[in-house]
C-alpha cells in the first residue's frame, strides 16, 4: 500500500536544460545574499542537472542608447557561456527612467530596433535558443518606507512599464522563437524592498512563474485558433483582456462569443470556458491564461441554462472545437446563475467537458430566481419560465434540475469544484452546492470543496487561486507538479521573534549542520518546522540530562526544527542537511502545518508527506519514523484547515503500515471536549504552549526509549 501511494505522488518536471539570464538588478539580486537571486531558485525548481546562469547586470537597459546598455556590459561581452537551450530576458525596469541623471525613455524611439539587436545578440551567440521576453516586473509607489521623492518616481514611471510589456508582446507575435512571459501580476507589495527589488520570497514567486511556464509544452500547430479565427470571422472585434490579446465575434444568429488568446499557446490548445459574468473576478481566467490556456464567452445570458442555452453553447463547441481547433474538453466555469449552463451542458455531453468549476453557483432554479429559501426575483423567474418553456407548477416540481443528472457525470468521473461562501444568502448552499456536493459524493463523483467561511454571495473567486489551478491542471493531466513534493531550501529569514535569531534558513542550516558534524553519535532526532524547534529553541538543539526542558527527558537527542519549514524544506535538508551525517534510531516527523498555511492542498501535502517518508526510509534504513502530527490547527473545529489535518492523518495510518514507521495521533491531547483548542496549544492556534511540550513528549518518551533500547 505505501508504494503504491507513492507511485500517486511522483511530480511533472521540466527537461534538464541550459538556461541563461539576462537582466538587470532585480536578476543581480541587488540586495540579497547570493542564493536569493531568482535565477538560481529557478534552478532549484527545475529537474536535477538543470544549470542556470545568471548574467544580471545592476542598472542595465535593453535600449542601446543609454547610459548602460545591456549589450555593451562587460558581463554579456566576457562571459563565456556559449550553450543555452533557453535565454530568459527580464529588462525594462531601468529603460523606464527620465530624471536630470539618466534620461533612458528618452531613448524609447528606438525599441523596435534594440528589440531587434537583443535578439540578433542572443541568436549570434546561443544558435536559435527558445527566448523568454518578459515583462518588466512591477513597480509599488504604495511599498512600505519609502520616501515621498520615491513614490512620486515609481508613479511617473510604472505606466511606461506597461507599454515596454505591450512592445515585448507584439515583438514576441512577430518573431519565431520567442515567448513573451507576463510577470506584471507575479509580485505582492510586501514582496519588494523599495518598491522594486525583490525579497526572497519575491525573487521566489518570479522563479516559481517561470518554471511553470517552463514546464508547460508551447503548441506545435502551424496554425493557431486566433488564427483561424481571424480567416473565417471578417468582422472581429478587437479586445484586451489584462493585457492579453481577444476577439469579440458573433456566430450564426447573432450569438455572441469572445476568445482571448494565451501570449504562448500549451499543447492541445486547451481552454476555459466561462459562463457569464465576463471579466468579473477574472483571478482564475488570468491564471489559466499565463498557463497557455484560451478563454472562451458565449453569451446565453436570460436562458438560465434552458435547452435553448445547451444549444446555443453546442453551436459555438462545435466552431470553436471544430473549426478553430481548441482542445475537445474545455473547463467549464460557472459563476452563479451560471452554474445552470455548466451542469446542464455538461449532463448532455460528458465526453466534452474536462472539468467543472462551480462558484456559488446555481444548481436548482428553484432556489434562486425561485426564492425556495434564497433571494426571490420575480423578473428572473417569469423570464426562466419563458425560456424552459414552462408552466409555474411543473418548474417547481424539480423535474429540470441538473442535480437530478449527476450520476450521468459521475459515471465518467468528471471532476467538480464547488466554491461555496458558506453566507450565501442569495444562492443558499444547502440547495445548490452543498447538495450538489453530497449527491455526488455519494455517485461515488470526485468533487473538491473549497469553502469561504463567513463569505456571502460575493465576492466571487478565491484567494488565492493557484491552488484551484494546480487542482484543475491536476485533474486534466496537464501539469501534475505538486510545490509540497519539490526539493527545494526555503527562502526564509528570521529574527528573535519568528525563529533562530537572525540570518537566512541557509545560515541556520549551515549551523545545524556543524552542529551533527560534532555530534556524530546521538540516537533521536526531531525533524520539523517552528514545533519542533520550539522545544530547544535554536541557541541550543542538543538535550541535556539536567535539562529543564520538556525535550531533556530523552537523552542523546537534538533538534532539527527549522521555523517556517514544510515538506518541500526537509526534502532538502534531508539530502543537504544534518542527517547526511547522522544515524539515529528514532526521527520524530512534525511537519505540514506550513504547507496548509501555504495554501497546500490535501492531495498535494500527503503526498509529500508520503515522499519525504520514503526518502526517509531510503536514506535511514537503520532509523524507526515516529509520525506526530501535524497537530490541531485553528481554535474551532470549523476551521477549514481541520480537514486538511484530517488527511494528513489518514495517509500517516496508512505509511505506518511499513516495519520502519509508526503513526501517533496526538491531536485529542489538544483540544476539549467539543473539538476546541485547550491550554495545550499557543494562543495563535498553530504552535503548542509549554504544557503541550510537556504533553507530547509524555506521549511519545515510551515509544522512544522502547525503540533505541530494543536496538
Amino acid at each position: 500500500m505505501l508504494f503504491a501511494l507513492l507511485a500517486l505522488a511522483i511530480a511533472a518536471t521540466p527537461a534538464a536544460q541550459e538556461v541563461v539570464c539576462i537582466g538587470d538588478s532585480i536578476t543581480a539580486g541587488a540586495g540579497l545574499e547570493a542564493q536569493h537571486a531568482w535565477p538560481l531558485l529557478l534552478e532549484q525548481r527545475m529537474e536535477e542537472g538543470a544549470h542556470v546562469v545568471n548574467l544580471g547586470v545592476s542598472g542595465a537597459t535593453l535600449l542601446q542608447g543609454t547610459d548602460n546598455p545591456y549589450l555593451a556590459s562587460a558581463r554579456w561581452s566576457k562571459s563565456k557561456v556559449r550553450s543555452a537551450d533557453v535565454v530568459i530576458v527580464m529588462l525594462g525596469t531601468n529603460d523606464s527612467v527620465l530624471q536630470e541623471r539618466r534620461k533612458c525613455w528618452d531613448k524609447v524611439d528606438q525599441l523596435p530596433d534594440d528589440l531587434n539587436a537583443m535578439l540578433s545578440a542572443i541568436q549570434q551567440r546561443f544558435g536559435t535558443p527558445h527566448i523568454l521576453l518578459c515583462s518588466p516586473p512591477p513597480m509599488f509607489a504604495n511599498a512600505a518606507g519609502i520616501k515621498p521623492p520615491r513614490t512620486a518616481d515609481l508613479s511617473e514611471r510604472a505606466p511606461r512599464l506597461k507599454e515596454l510589456a505591450r512592445a515585448y508582446r507584439n515583438f514576441a507575435i512577430e518573431h519565431d522563437g520567442v515567448e513573451y512571459v507576463d510577470v506584471s501580476r507575479v509580485l505582492k507589495v510586501n514582496m519588494v524592498t523599495d518598491g522594486v527589488h525583490l525579497t526572497p520570497f519575491g525573487s521566489a514567486a518570479i522563479a516559481d512563474h517561470l518554471a511553470a511556464r517552463l514546464r508547460t509544452p508551447p503548441s506545435t500547430a502551424a496554425d493557431s485558433p486566433a488564427t483561424k479565427l481571424m480567416q473565417q470571422i471578417i468582422k472581429l472585434e478587437l479586445l484586451d483582456f489584462h493585457g492579453y490579446e481577444g476577439f469579440g465575434f458573433y456566430l450564426p444568429g447573432q450569438v455572441a462569443c469572445k476568445l482571448v488568446r494565451p501570449h504562448t499557446a500549451a499543447a492541445g490548445h486547451p481552454w476555459i470556458w466561462r459562463a457569464r459574468f465576463w471579466g468579473h473576478q477574472p483571478e482564475l481566467d488570468l491564471a489559466l491564461l499565463e498557463r497557455g490556456f484560451h478563454l472562451v464567452y458565449c453569451d446565453v445570458a436570460n436562458l438560465y441554462g434552458s435547452p435553448t442555452a445547451v444549444a446555443r453553447w453546442r453551436q459555438a463547441y462545435e466552431f470553436l472545437h471544430e473549426e478553430l481547433g481548441l482542445g475537445a474538453k474545455p473547463v467549464l466555469e460557472g459563476l452563479s446563475r451560471g452554474g445552470l449552463i455548466v451542469l446542464n451542458f455538461a449532463v448532455q455531453y460528458p465526453d466534452d467537458v474536462a472539468a467543472i468549476v462551480l462558484d456559488n453557483g446555481v444548481c436548482d432554479f428553484r432556489s434562486w430566481p425561485g426564492g425556495k429559501n434564497g433571494k426571490r426575483s420575480d423578473a428572473d423567474w417569469q423570464q426562466l419560465l419563458q425560456a424552459y418553456g414552462l408552466e409555474d407548477e411543473r418548474a417547481w416540481s424539480g423535474a429540470e434540475s441538473p442535480l437530478n443528472d449527476l450520476g450521468i457525470l459521475a459515471k465518467e468521473r468528471l471532476p467538480i469544484h464547488v466554491l461555496l461562501g458558506t453566507a450565501d444568502d442569495v444562492v443558499p448552499p444547502a440547495e445548490n452546492g452543498a447538495k450538489l456536493i453530497e449527491l455526488y459524493q455519494d455517485l461515488g463523483g470526485p468533487v473538491t470543496t473549497w469553502l469561504k467561511p463567513g463569505k456571502g454571495h460575493h465576492p466571487h473567486g478565491l484567494n488565492p487561486v493557484q491552488p484551484l489551478v494546480r487542482s484543475l491542471l491536476r485533474d486534466i493531466g496537464f501539469d501534475a507538479f505538486n510545490p509540497a513534493s519539490a526539493i527545494v531550501p526555503s527562502v526564509e529569514y528570521r529574527g528573535h521573534p519568528a525563529g533562530w535569531g537572525g540570518g537566512t534558513w541557509l545560515n541556520q542550516l549551515h549551523k545545524i549542520n556543524q552542529l551533527a558534524e560534532q555530534n556524530p553519535e546521538l540516537d533521536v532526532v526531531f525533524f520539523g518546522d517552528s514545533i519542533t524547534q520550539g522545544m530547544t529553541g535554536s541557541a541550543d538543539r542538543l538535550t541535556h540530562q539536567d535539562g529543564k526542558r520538556a525535550i531533556d527527558r530523552i537523552p542523546n537527542t537534538v533538534s532539527l526544527g527549522l521555523s517556517g519549514d514544510r515538506t518541500e524544506h526537509l526534502r532538502y535538508r534531508l539530502r543537504n542537511g544534518a542527517l547526511t551525517t547522522l544515524d539515529p534510531e528514532v526521527i520524530v516527523l512534525q511537519i505540514g502545518v506550513n504547507n496548509i498555511n501555504a495554501f497546500h492542498t490535501a492531495q498535494e501535502v500527503t503526498e509529500g508527506l508520503a515522499l519525504l517518508t520514503k526518502d526517509i526510509l531510503q536514506q535511514e534504513p537503520q532509523a524507526t519514523i515516529l509520525i506526530c502530527g501535524p497537530f490541531p490547527c485553528g481554535k474551532s473545529a470549523a476551521d477549514i484547515r481541520r480537514q486538511v489535518v484530517e488527511e494528513l492523518h489518514l495517509q500517516a495510518a496508512q505509511l505506518a503500515e511499513h516495519e520502519h514507521v509508526i503513526h501517533m495521533d496526538l491531536r485529542s491531547l489538544f483540544l476539549d471536549e467539543d473539538g476546541n483548542t485547550n491550554a495545550m496549544m499557543a494562543g495563535d492556534a498553530i504552535h503548542i504552549s509549554a504544557a503541550g511540550k510537556q504533553t507530547w513528549i509524555d506521549a511519545i518518551a515510551p515509544t522512544i526509549h522502547d525503540l533505541v533500547n530494543r536496538n
